[in-house]
């Protein structure tokens, strides 16, 4: 790295920095799996549709790794394309709580699944655009050190938000309580997409030409033919061989979710002690994986899907025990929760980008994003009938089952000496 490109990223940490920390108190504030699931399970809508919403998510998100990954990679003026995806998040929210407060249960469960699929379509666009600014503007551990602070700075924030949130509110209906807390997470989406604009992205260099216009027919078999090609490459196939698996463990944040609302819908402090116990566990996330993955990303793997399958023991066994009714241990059981999917998720992301070269960056994350979601579209589906027809708490069971095997494969797939390579910026 040349001096001058030393010193623009020195300046660009502080800002990418802040401004994922804000995302991060947006998202925690608002997240879909969590929030919008207790909302629906408060506005009793059916079980069902409620497990569908993640499905449409994951519809939503594989449509955009199919479609948009190339004329993403092709964007010129980054910056200004994801400010525009935050203050479009923001926007769906909005919607959201009005539909809450003033809709129908029909009117209801159709924005619920056109913002969902919205979402999904609008975070999945903006991944595919971050993996490729970071990895551009921030070296390897630059990266580390951003996602993790942004995990313990954007929780603790989190955590101050909402309390002041619930103490404010206190003799409102809950779901006028609930809208306030989402309405602080819209503001924060608009807060780091303008911060977003003071970055000076040093990847804007690179020659992007404009996209061309293809159909959906082009587009689909451009997509077939990239993963085709993606999965000719050891380095691909070996990170797929985890990712596949992740997908089950990740399902826990919304199906444990779907339990936690079923048990506490009717309490004022459900979703307030979810939103807490959601954020102290990004605040614990930061420090203790930045410490263990200095040992390496194959330690955080395997202890994250260890800790998922420990918490759903407890409450499948707590379940069957009738000792489930306490608030507070599904608030623990989401904080663990928390700990040990954030840990998941950015270490698979960095791990991705020490395996990925400059030249496959986008186009393979855009692959291996989309084929993790059509799996989870079958199984977040398959988990949904299930709770559907017979106990959200067989979901858990099926969750658990899968974590374990997430464990031992990460052991014996994810060597140590893989992230000692450095990655391309």
């Amino acid at each position: 790295m040349t001096d001058d490109l030393a010193k623009v990223e020195r300046r660009n940490f502080p800002i990418i920095t802040g401004q994922s920390t804000v995302a991060q108190v947006a998202w925690t504030m608002a997240s879909p799996s969590i929030v919008l699931t207790f909302l629906a399970v408060a506005l009793n809508l059916p079980v069902l549709f409620v497990g569908a919403l993640v499905t449409i998510r994951q519809l939503a998100g594989t449509l955009a790794d199919i479609f948009l990954f190339d004329p993403i990679s092709r964007i010129r003026n980054r910056k200004l394309a994801l400010s525009l995806t935050d203050i479009a998040l923001g926007v769906c929210f909005v919607l959201a709580i009005a539909a809450t407060l003033l809709g129908t249960t029909p009117v209801i469960m159709v924005v619920f699944a056109v913002v969902i699929f919205v979402l999904g379509l609008i975070d999945e666009s903006q991944t595919l655009l971050l993996t490729d600014f970071i990895s551009d503007n921030l070296q390897s551990k630059s990266r580390m050190r951003m996602k993790y602070a942004q995990l313990a700075l954007g929780g603790g924030i989190a955590i101050a938000l909402t309390l002041a949130a619930h103490e404010m509110s206190k003799q409102m209906p809950p779901l006028q309580r609930h809208s306030i807390v989402i309405t602080i997470a819209i503001l924060c989406f608009m807060v780091a997409g303008f911060v977003t604009l003071a970055v000076r992205d040093t990847g804007t260099s690179l020659k992007r030409e404009t996209a061309p216009i293809r159909s959906p027919i082009t587009a689909l078999r451009d997509y077939i033919l990239n993963a085709y090609d993606m999965l000719t490459h050891p380095w691909f196939r070996k990170y797929m061989s985890v990712r596949l698996l992740y997908v089950v463990t990740l399902l826990s944040v919304p199906f444990f979710a779907l339990i936690s609302a079923e048990t506490h819908k009717h309490s004022d402090k459900g979703l307030t002690a979810l939103i807490i116990s959601t954020a102290a566990g990004a605040v614990v996330s930061g420090p203790l994986w930045r410490v263990l993955n200095n040992r390496s990303h194959r330690t955080v793997m395997v202890t994250s899907c260890l800790m998922v399958a420990a918490t759903g023991m407890v409450l499948v066994g707590a379940h069957f025990l009738h000792l489930d009714n306490n608030v507070h241990l599904h608030a623990v059981a989401m904080f663990v929760i928390t700990v040990a999917v954030n840990g998941l998720v950015t270490v698979r992301g960095l791990y991705y980008m020490d395996l990925a070269p400059k030249e496959e960056r986008v186009r393979g994350v855009a692959v291996s994003r989309s084929l993790s979601r059509l799996t989870a579209i079958v199984v977040s589906a398959s988990l949904a009938a299930i709770a559907h027809m017979h106990e959200t708490v067989w979901a858990l069971v099926m969750i658990v089952g899968f974590s374990i095997l997430s464990a031992l494969v990460s052991y014996i797939v994810a060597k140590p000496e893989v992230q000692a390579q450095p990655a391309s910026a």
